[in-house]
């Protein structure tokens, strides 16, 4: 997957730039609160429908605007597509592939994976866990698609065994929708266990470049304890009277987690210090992106937010040298104020687009003119 060229229109401070890229590597630079970030939002809202920045959309758009509009032209699994997207202060949004109307936010995930690492994302370890399993989710879903289908099925059902709990209902009416709810929780865990089984020897040897011999891995909680391996058909039976005083199913894969753990059974959370823990979601981002590369339809576009901010200079350098090394078909974004940590990296590519921003202005530059 790469983005060719990018029209924005109306979005926060920019001054509605039209920008082509390179298909490898593409630095953004200038001071901050440029309108370098916009330019990162604008490529993720493209793959994933919504802001990484913030949950209101109408702080994206414009002051004295009503709606902010993004036009690019995009390849896909070796197909060239021209993608609209529009969203309006009202909420409405309209979506646009190849000037034919898209109706679901999941044929853009599809067409357009999108992977980030921003200051945004470093809070990971101590959000709760449906942070974190939304982060899952997002690879699964990009590993095997039919993950969503399976998940909107389950769901569906647990909002009618909801409904049925509310009402005082019987278990004999709930049984058979438990036994729907069983088999497709059961597949979408298994489909998640996969997941971890690919990523965790990803993530536990970048953890160990980060973060040096640190006893790391990640664990799956399916959303539900099963101390006895009574299977979750029995747990569902025997929390039947307590799930109806509640009102709601206790055990369901909506309750899921992924868990990073030290020595075994520690949350990293509760024991490792924020720099570590910056550093852990670093490899753990990364690990994301390689295992797309490796088993995914297609490799995402790949987002680093302002490098500066969050890393010292050391693991700036090792971040940075990861980069260098990606698949020559892995399309890179990287912002930055200063260039400097950067020399290197834009000495080794000579695939590359610079980019300088200020006040909103984007202007393309040369190597020649930074020397």
């Amino acid at each position: 997957m790469r983005v060719d060229q990018l029209s924005i229109t109306q979005v926060r401070n920019l001054q509605n730039p039209s920008i082509s890229f390179s298909p490898r590597l593409n630095i953004i630079f200038g001071p901050n609160a440029a309108g370098k970030s916009s330019i990162l939002e604008s490529l993720y809202i493209l793959g994933n429908g919504r802001s990484f920045r913030t949950a209101k959309h109408n702080k994206v758009i414009s002051e004295q605007h009503q709606d902010f509009t993004l036009f690019a032209k995009v390849e896909s699994s070796g197909i060239n597509h021209q993608l609209g997207f529009k969203r309006q202060r009202s909420g409405d949004t309209t979506i646009k592939l190849n000037s034919e109307p898209v109706n679901r936010l999941s044929t853009l995930a599809k067409l357009c994976p999108v992977q980030i690492l921003s200051p945004e994302q470093y809070d990971l370890l101590v959000k709760g866990p449906s942070a974190r399993r939304k982060q899952l989710d997002w690879g699964v879903f990009h590993v095997e698609h039919s993950v969503l289908s399976i998940w909107q099925k389950a769901h569906k059902i647990l909002q009618q065994r909801n409904k049925l709990l509310k009402q005082r209902a019987g278990y004999n009416e709930a049984a058979a929708w438990d036994k729907q709810l069983v088999s497709l929780s059961e597949q979408v865990t298994q489909l998640r266990q996969a997941y971890c089984d690919k990523i965790n020897p990803l993530f536990i040897k970048l953890c160990r470049q980060f973060l040096g011999q640190l006893d790391i891995k990640l664990d799956l909680f399916p959303g539900w304890t099963d101390k006895h391996s009574v299977g979750l058909s029995a747990i569902y039976r025997e929390q039947f009277e307590k799930d109806k005083k509640l009102g709601f199913t206790q055990s369901s894969i909506q309750k899921a987690d992924l868990k990073f753990l030290i020595d075994g059974s520690k949350l990293a959370g509760d024991y490792l210090s924020r720099g570590q823990q910056k550093l852990l979601i670093t490899a753990f981002k990364l690990a994301q992106l390689k295992v797309m590369q490796q088993f995914g339809q297609q490799a995402p576009v790949f987002l680093l937010d302002d490098i500066g901010a969050e890393l010292d200079q050391k693991h700036q350098q090792q971040l940075l040298d990861l980069m260098a090394t990606q698949p020559n078909n892995q399309q890179i974004f990287i912002t930055c104020v200063h260039l400097e940590p950067l020399k290197p990296l834009i000495s080794q590519c000579d695939d590359l687009k610079l980019f300088h921003v200020e006040h909103g202005v984007v202007k393309e530059v040369t190597k020649s003119e930074l020397e």
